[in-house]
């Protein structure tokens, strides 16, 4: 009998994350198996738990995938020549579509935020998205600190204070308008006006709200109408709107 093939830690993980993606593809992010994953990864389960102990690390793992992906997205437009409210701002307005990675995104985020999942997955996977997240929270708030001690913010009591409000402030509207969003997918997905997937209008409701939000702070350089063709404008350079 022919030796089974060796395979590196890294070619081996690459062939059970594609194999996860193609099982749940295949059913969802709740359905999918072990087994399956190790069928079409064409890969003994004993290979299969030295990577990952469970589905739940399974899905901690492609949920790391996908936000480092989506960090290394948002470092890109961070790091675009705007004012730091401009930045905020084209945050929102990445068009969804091209910062996901799997088609099952939004299933597979909610499911890697779920108590019990997190409770089972094994310590490495959940310190590594601790550890993503956190990255991902410390990009916002030195781009913030940079552009505000660089003097586009006045009157800055407490720097630290005030930038943690900025970031919360700005997430909990970001995630907190995509379920609500959600929420009205099921009668536009019925009459074919889904538009979850395409990137939002510059006189959307959330920019509008976003804008207003963020003028509330004093800025050297408040948001206009002018502010949100630039920041277009440097979306669509970037292949992100």
């Amino acid at each position: 009998m022919a030796p089974a093939p060796k395979f590196s830690v890294a070619t081996q993980q690459e062939m059970i994350l594609n194999a996860a993606v193609q099982s749940i593809s295949e059913t969802s992010v709740t359905d999918f198996t072990m087994a399956s994953v190790a069928r079409l990864a064409k890969l003994s389960m004993g290979s299969i738990y030295k990577f990952v102990q469970s589905k739940e690390d399974i899905v901690l793992a492609l949920a790391h995938q996908s936000f480092t992906h989506l960090s290394a997205t948002f470092q890109k437009v961070l790091a675009l020549p705007l004012s730091a409210p401009e930045k905020l701002v084209a945050v929102c307005l990445i068009s969804p579509a091209k910062t996901q990675l799997f088609e099952f995104e939004h299933d597979l985020q909610s499911y890697a935020t779920n108590e019990a999942v997190i409770r089972r997955a094994s310590p490495m996977w959940t310190n590594k998205m601790i550890e993503a997240c956190g990255h991902c929270e410390s990009i916002f708030k030195l781009t913030l600190a940079n552009d505000i001690k660089a003097g586009e913010l006045e009157q800055v009591p407490n720097l630290n204070e005030v930038i943690e409000e900025i970031v919360i402030s700005g997430w909990a509207m970001t995630v907190g308008y995509e379920e609500v969003r959600r929420v009205k997918q099921t009668s536009e997905v019925i009459d074919g006006t889904d538009s979850l997937q395409e990137p939002l209008a510059l006189n959307d409701p959330m920019v509008r709200s976003m804008v207003r939000l963020l003028n509330t702070y004093p800025w050297r350089k408040p948001l206009t109408q002018q502010s949100l063709q630039l920041i277009e404008q440097q979306l669509i350079s970037l292949d992100l709107r």
